[in-house]
């Protein structure tokens, strides 16, 4: 990094959240004027991958900024902020001193295409080389590869050409094709894993603030996080989330069977043989701020969420534990697992299906943010828990999963499995559910084990 220790401290504060709001106004109107720290700030974005979901847009209203879905809510400003940010386009085929050097892929098809620097944008034909950066502001670029992989890459998107086979996708959207024989292998990588190829095709996605998402959509794709971290094999139908940071969690949603089996393509239903399982005696639920929903003739206990089942039928409240909505807020949930323990995998599990009443027609959907704590005092619980020492262990919207659009395509009946690339997602005494909607959960499940090598 080539700018001032003063300038990095800006860029390091406003990636880790932790800028003021004139520090922000600051940081942004330096990189207006200084082309060496706009360069400087892609490049620690990448290796940091934490590029916040934007810059311009107030302070979360308890809303999570959609997760790699098509995005709608963060377009416009992330548009903004690659037009703010952004360095200089590589032209395709530049007028300069370029050593002689082999095609590797070339622009097939534009539309409606802008450019980060519209003085240098490409026009169809043009020839990709290795190291070669796109900068899509807006738009759709077709390329074809010499190999015979396609790649619709979808702006606001920004990718590099790293070889024949492969490149890195800093942020945005591109669907891939590689159904050729020399295709097959055909890699994207992100701030935070790799997706190899099978033959198939498959969308990648990396949000502003570093969540990848891949969906597969024909064939298989390896995901791998780390070369010595387990590789998952995702299948045509499924899509998975990574968060980014030093510990790589992974977070796979799927729709069931709409049964009390609670049925579902990978992830198993409830079980009584986790550890946070009431019978257990060892963890307890509460619910620290927010107000739990129910009637004059029914009243539901929170440890329902530890009972080892799901609902017996879609539309069941006593059976349900959720929030109700006040003045724009819902609350969280707090499970106390008795002590610290190595905690492998958190699975929350949803149903609900309301046929008259069409405001409740969402309450199936998942929408929270999951926190850790260690085994220690808490800290106030009335305070924004990004702010009070929680470590952040994922971020779970279902709607954007399964791209809702309408009710009708929301599944009544939803499971969501949090697991870390390699080994266990952390050792924690508590689990923060801070819950964005009016989700009826039946059951969570903690897996793991007391054992703590410290």
């Amino acid at each position: 990094m080539k700018s001032s220790e003063a300038d990095m401290e800006l860029v390091r504060l406003y990636l880790d959240s932790q800028a003021t709001a004139e520090e922000v106004g600051l940081l942004e109107q330096k990189m207006k004027d200084n082309l060496q720290l706009r360069k400087d700030f892609l490049a620690y974005t990448r290796i940091d991958a934490a590029l916040p979901y934007s810059i311009n847009l107030p302070k979360r209203d308890n809303q999570i900024p959609p997760l790699l879905s098509y995005w709608p809510l963060w377009l416009s400003a992330a548009a903004a902020l690659l037009f703010l940010f952004a360095s200089k386009f590589t032209p395709a085929n530049p007028a300069n001193n370029r050593i002689p050097a082999q095609t590797i892929a070339h622009f097939e098809k534009l539309e409606n295409c802008r450019w980060m620097n519209p003085k240098e944008a490409p026009v169809l034909g043009n020839s990709l080389f290795v190291n070669d950066r796109i900068e899509l502001s807006s738009g759709t670029a077709h390329i074809r590869f010499e190999n015979g992989a396609t790649m619709e890459l979808i702006g606001p998107s920004i990718i590099q050409i790293d070889s024949a086979n492969s490149v890195f996708l800093t942020m945005g959207r591109t669907k891939v094709l590689a159904d050729t024989p020399d295709s097959q292998g055909f890699s994207i990588t992100t701030p935070s894993s790799t997706f190899v190829d099978l033959g198939t095709a498959f969308t990648a996605a990396v949000a502003p603030d570093g969540l990848s998402r891949l969906d597969v959509s024909q064939g298989k794709v390896n995901l791998i996080v780390e070369d010595d971290h387990d590789h998952h094999l995702i299948e045509a139908g499924q899509a998975i989330f990574v968060e980014p940071g030093k510990r790589k969690v992974l977070a796979k949603i799927e729709s069931g069977s709409e049964s009390k089996a609670f049925i579902f393509p990978t992830i198993p239903p409830p079980s009584r043989n986790d550890y946070a399982d009431a019978s257990k005696g060892m963890a307890r639920v509460s619910v620290p701020t927010g107000k739990l929903l129910q009637k004059p003739n029914w009243e539901v206990n929170p440890l329902t969420l530890l009972d080892g089942k799901g609902q017996s039928e879609p539309d069941s409240p006593k059976e349900s534990v959720f929030l109700e909505r006040e003045g724009g807020t819902y609350g969280n949930l707090l499970i106390d697992l008795g002590k610290e323990i190595g905690i492998e995998r958190i699975n929350s599990y949803s149903w609900h299906q309301h046929q008259k009443v069409k405001s409740h027609k969402n309450r199936a959907r998942q929408v929270f943010t999951l926190y850790g704590f260690k085994d220690k005092k808490l800290p106030n619980l009335n305070l924004t828990a990004s702010e009070t020492g929680w470590n952040r262990i994922a971020r779970i919207n279902s709607d954007h999963f399964f791209d809702v659009n309408q009710d009708i395509d929301r599944p009544a009946q939803q499971a969501c499995s949090i697991f870390a690339s390699k080994g266990k997602i952390g050792f924690f005494r508590y689990l923060l559910i801070e819950v964005h909607g009016p989700t009826f959960f039946g059951e969570i499940d903690v897996f793991g084990n007391s054992v703590n090598p410290r």
